[in-house]
């Protein structure tokens, strides 16, 4: 039902119990509901941060991003983002900012005598790994390079199994296997 307009509230007293009206009014609330939950899709796909799959890729299409529904929402997402983001000059700083603004756990440090860029990130979403790289590889100058180390850290409390192996060398001649 309908959060914002319920018709049965709207009716006058003297149709409550009329058959006519109320089957009317049940009809006529089931498309209203409908109608408004297109509304509410429509608001939501206005903008990248709500937007749902059919949303994103329009606005994949609207930037110039080849639509790609076999990525999940969030890196079509950010892939968005990054598009849409200003053409500013690229700095140390105003990378971290950005980083900040995507919500992206990251430490970066700058080398600049050997154009080296590192970046510490600290995140479980392999897909953040990918996406952070992504970013680096279209925002940083192509005289830069980086290095992006996912750095989580985890206890789990259990038994660990380790193994060994080893290579034996196996010699073959004519008269067969020699060890």
């Amino acid at each position: 039902m309908s959060k914002l307009i319920r018709l049965k509230e709207l009716m006058p007293d003297y149709y409550q119990g009329v058959l006519e009206m109320e089957t009317l009014l049940r009809v006529e609330q089931f498309e209203i509901d409908n109608f408004v939950a297109v509304v509410e899709r429509q608001a939501n796909n206005q903008f990248v941060m709500t937007a749902d799959k059919e949303g994103i890729a329009a606005w994949e299409q609207l930037v110039g991003i080849d639509i790609r529904p076999s990525f999940d929402l969030e890196t079509r997402r950010y892939d968005v983002l990054a598009r849409l983001l200003p053409p500013k000059p690229i700095t140390i700083k105003y990378l971290r900012e950005i980083l900040d603004t995507l919500n992206i756990n990251a430490h970066i440090s700058f080398n600049p005598n050997k154009f080296h860029v590192d970046v510490d990130i600290v995140t479980t979403d392999p897909n953040a790994v990918r996406r952070l790289e992504k970013l680096l590889r279209g925002m940083l100058p192509s005289n830069l390079t980086f290095t992006a180390i996912n750095s989580v850290l985890e206890s789990k409390e259990g038994s660990v199994n380790a193994g060994m192996a080893s290579i034996q060398a196996v010699k073959y001649t004519n008269k067969g296997e020699i060890k």
